[in-house]
């Protein structure tokens, strides 16, 4: 079944599906490419793993996963969402990843990441959403700007990984009326 819940340029957002776990959905996190700027990859992991991830956001009141779906195959390429939801703040952290390789360079992140933050104001009534990203990680900052999120700050040695302590970016965007 083809279920559109949000169009966006080439793309368009669904809800997560049991059958998405027989793709490459969980493989994605153990290639060191897709999660070179993630604070992914440091356990192996499998479709048991990622079971349990979807049941849980399944009954998650805190989190608000899609997939993103190529519009033209209907290929699942990644998934996006508002995670840490603080329905009292209305607050959420913005979460990302393009996990198909053919599909990096095209936009849809940027895309996506622009949806994401207008759904989470537009439907959801947040105020506040906010993105951790890792200094090095050019892109996801570019996307950030580029939906209007602003640096607010630097953390160091936040994450380790690829063999060193990475700094990280604070972005945030604040609903304007």
């Amino acid at each position: 079944m083809k279920t559109k819940f949000l169009k966006g340029k080439g793309f368009y957002f669904r809800e997560l599906r049991e059958d998405d776990l027989n793709g490459n959905w969980y493989n994605w996190f153990n290639d060191s490419e897709i999660t070179k700027f993630q604070n992914k990859k440091i356990f192996p992991n499998s479709y048991e793993k990622q079971k349990k991830y979807y049941e849980y956001l399944l009954k998650s009141s805190t989190d608000v996963v899609f997939a993103i779906i190529d519009d033209s195959s209907d290929i699942h390429i990644g998934n996006v969402g508002l995670h840490h939801i603080d329905w009292v703040h209305r607050s959420a952290e913005l979460g990302i990843v393009l996990g198909e390789k053919d599909f990096h360079g095209k936009k849809i992140g940027k895309g996506a990441w622009d949806m994401i933050t207008k759904y989470g104001f537009d439907v959801l009534n947040l105020h506040r959403v906010y993105a951790i990203i890792m200094e090095e990680n050019h892109s996801s900052r570019k996307c950030a700007e580029a939906a209007g999120f602003k640096l607010e700050g630097k953390i160091s040695d936040y994450f380790f990984k690829n063999g060193t302590y990475q700094n990280i970016c604070y972005y945030n965007v604040v609903k304007t009326k």
